[in-house]
């Protein structure tokens, strides 16, 4: 598998929320391993579910008595795309972000310098 397709996480739930991380090559063993101890699941049952862009439990986090949380291994999300388009204003900006103004569409900039 290609580590740089795949985010870590060993659980600990800090001030700033969980952190995720790119394993190493044996980062990403050791949470295989640890996932088929607590899913009990072949290594290939764990490897499939990876390559589905599932997550996988692999270990408890350091705070597991208080959060009850665990780590996590599982493959990054694709960019999502966004649509750009040409408003009357003559400024391309995402489709969700275009305005009705009185000349015609136009881009959050222009519409509040129309007076």
């Amino acid at each position: 598998m290609n580590t740089e397709n795949m985010l870590i996480s060993d659980g600990y739930v800090g001030s700033m929320g969980i952190t995720w991380n790119t394993p190493t090559q044996d980062d990403l063993e050791k949470a295989i391993i640890g996932a088929m101890n607590i899913e009990e699941k072949s290594r290939d049952e764990i490897i499939a579910i990876l390559e589905s862009g599932k997550p996988v439990r692999w270990c408890k986090s350091a705070n597991y008595a208080y959060d009850h949380s665990y780590g996590m291994v599982g493959t990054k999300r694709a960019p999502k795309k966004v649509e750009m388009v040409m408003c009357d204003c003559g400024h391309e900006v995402e489709r969700s972000l275009v305005m009705r103004g009185n000349l015609g569409t136009c881009c959050p900039d222009c519409y509040d310098s129309e007076g």
